[in-house]
């Protein structure tokens, strides 16, 4: 019934001169619903008015005839894609600890999807730069434009010259990342430089990878190292001068005297010990010797005693 008096609506409306539904004609409407028969049960078109209205209109009636992007009408269509504009929470942290606006934020996450093969070291070498920056936000505005020219690079990896130096004086991971980033950053003849001035700093400290973190600050400026100073006992300096394997048997000679010296010292306590127990002997003799003398005069006066006491008699 709803079928019928939608075709007997669309025929009045194509007499009364409706461009859309004039085109269609009766084979128009009849197409449309045997295309998609859950038409006809929608409550719009139960109500032949409300239908006739709707059919009128060529713009209402052009979006019932045909899909956007011409599928069928009724047909599902797939729901917009909607990016997320959330910021990456690794990115805000950077941000949050550095107090980055939430404009820079933003844009930072946008520029850090495409670059997701070297997020990590992105983010590493951001976190290096921004450290040292009076101005974070505004170093972070630079790094950002050098990203979208394609110029940025992030934490560098030590070349081979520097890997010896590393391997060479024990320097710590942080010392070498360090100095890896900021090496990198020069060109290889300005490198090569700061790689001989670096190892005379190096070789005479005992302490080579603090040595190292003292000199980033003047490395990061571009400015020279300076003279090294004085060679410092147990450097590697120290150890070449002294030589290896002379070096070795001067210790091995240190510790035999100090051992001598402990035996010293213990035959000089056990002497002690013993003079100490001859003493003693001495004086109990003494003491044994003075006890006869007094044991001796006592039988003397005795003896005077008696004497004088047989003479009276």
């Amino acid at each position: 019934e709803t079928l019928r008096r939608l075709v007997a609506g669309a025929a009045a409306a194509g007499a009364g001169g409706s461009p859309v539904v004039t085109a269609m004609g009766l084979g128009g409407l009849a197409g449309l619903f045997a295309a998609n028969p859950m038409l006809a049960s929608n409550p719009v078109f139960a109500n032949p008015l409300l239908a006739h209205a709707m059919m009128s209109n060529p713009l209402v009636a052009a979006g019932i005839i045909a899909a956007p992007g011409g599928g069928a009408v009724g047909s599902r269509q797939e729901p917009p894609r909607i990016e997320s504009d959330m910021i990456d929470p690794d990115v805000q942290e950077l941000c949050d600890y550095f107090h980055i606006e939430e404009r820079h934020a933003r844009r930072l996450s946008d520029l850090m999807k495409n670059r997701q093969d070297t997020f990590v070291v992105d983010l590493e070498r951001l976190y290096d730069v921004l450290e040292r920056a009076n101005s974070p936000a505004g170093l972070l505005v630079v790094k950002m434009r050098e990203m979208e020219e394609g110029t940025f690079v992030g934490k560098m990896k030590a070349d081979k010259d520097l890997a010896a130096i590393v391997k060479k004086y024990k320097l710590d991971d942080q010392a070498e990342s360090k100095l890896a980033d900021i090496l990198g950053r020069y060109p290889e003849n300005k490198r090569n430089e700061y790689i001989v001035s670096l190892e005379k700093h190096l070789e005479v400290s005992n302490r080579p990878s603090a040595m190292a973190m003292m000199l980033l600050k003047k490395l990061g400026s571009g400015t020279p190292l300076g003279r090294p100073g004085p060679v410092a006992p147990g450097s590697y300096a120290d150890k070449q001068r002294s030589g290896s394997s002379g070096g070795g048997d001067r210790d091995r000679d240190r510790e035999k005297d100090k051992d001598k010296d402990k035996d010293k010292d213990k035959d000089r306590e056990k002497d002690k010990d013993r003079d100490r127990d001859r003493d003693r002997r001495d004086k109990d003799k003494d003491r044994d010797k003075d006890k006869s003398r007094d044991r001796d005069r006592d039988r003397d006066r005795d003896k005077g005693r008696e004497r004088s006491r047989s003479r009276r008699r």
